[in-house]
């Protein structure tokens, strides 16, 4: 059995306030969509509040550029976005993976 490929995808806000704050409804739809698809593992702002982190699921970086080219973020140029792959090795219980030993 192989194991997945996760990606830690880190953003950069380039627009900030009230531009922000606009397209955030629309970048949050958009995220969930790709929960739902299984992509999207978890997510949230960084505490200093320039961007975002992001873990996914994903075959390729080409694959994340492909979903990431419809973010409302990346269409409003509020956000740059660096796709960092690794592949896991150990788990903890919160978290399902096929493929990745389970520490008890």
């Amino acid at each position: 059995m192989s194991q997945p490929t996760l990606w830690i995808i880190e953003s950069r806000y380039t627009k900030s306030g009230d531009e922000l704050a606009a397209v955030t409804p629309r970048h949050r739809e958009w995220l969930d969509q790709h929960y739902r698809s299984g992509v999207f593992l978890t997510s949230g702002r960084k505490l200093d509040n320039t961007g975002g982190v992001l873990m996914a699921q994903a075959e390729s970086e080409e694959q994340l550029r492909d979903i990431f080219k419809d973010d409302p973020f990346v269409l409003e140029g509020c956000s740059e976005y660096a796709f960092t792959p690794f592949t896991p090795v150990k788990r903890g219980r919160a978290l399902e993976l096929e493929g990745v030993a389970l520490v008890e």
